[in-house]
């Protein structure tokens, strides 16, 4: 007996999704080294802007991509914790003797 829901594929969603806010989290780290003053008087204070509202901007996406990688192991967590209790209930049903019967073993 299964709800038929890849647990796995959950995990490793979740995993490429924590993988992609690292990566975000490099890309942050990079435009926030920018020194935009190197630019001089009459550009630094554009380019400042130009740097701060993509940090925030990347921030927001390395912040979703957590999130989502958060969400996805939650609901690998919920299934698992679903179907075992489906399971143990569905087999408190069943007469005596067919209660360790395989679910894969047919009807």
């Amino acid at each position: 007996m299964s709800l038929y829901v890849y647990v796995a594929a959950l995990k490793t969603s979740a995993q490429s999704w924590e993988d992609t806010g690292e990566t975000i989290r490099g890309s942050r780290k990079s435009l926030s080294d920018i020194d935009a003053s190197l630019l001089g008087p009459r550009v630094a204070t554009a380019a400042q802007g130009f740097i701060d509202t993509w940090l925030t901007e990347i921030k927001s996406l390395q912040t979703a991509a957590t999130d989502h990688g958060d969400a996805l192991r939650e609901a690998a967590l919920l299934v698992h914790q679903a179907d075992a209790d489906s399971i143990a209930r569905s087999q408190e049903l069943l007469a005596w003797t067919d209660r360790n019967v395989s679910p894969t073993g047919g009807l």
